[in-house]
């Protein structure tokens, strides 16, 4: 390799690397640590809400999932209804 019979290029080679290394392992760090203090402040976050609260959520959740679910139902009924409506026709499912 032409580049290492410089010395400078050798040098400056060397600290790139050097400071890419270091660019990457303190990214790295530094996402550790804002992912520890995210999981520690909803921990704490957790510990800190009632029971009526807990209760609260878990009811608007279970609302939301129902709601979900009625649509997916309706959803399947309405196919069914198509695929019916397409036998009685005649029409052939298969796609060409």
């Amino acid at each position: 390799m032409s580049f290492l019979n410089s010395p400078q290029k050798v040098k400056r080679f060397v600290l790139a690397g050097a400071v890419t290394t270091i660019t990457i392992a303190g990214t790295l760090y530094g996402a550790g640590l804002k992912t520890e203090k995210e999981v520690s402040q909803k921990t704490q976050k957790s510990r800190e809400i009632t029971l009526e609260e807990r209760i609260a959520s878990l009811r608007d959740t279970r609302q939301n999932l129902i709601a979900k679910k009625d649509l997916v139902e309706k959803q399947i009924r309405d196919l069914d209804t198509k695929i019916e409506g397409r036998k009685e026709k005649g029409i052939d499912n298969k796609r060409v």
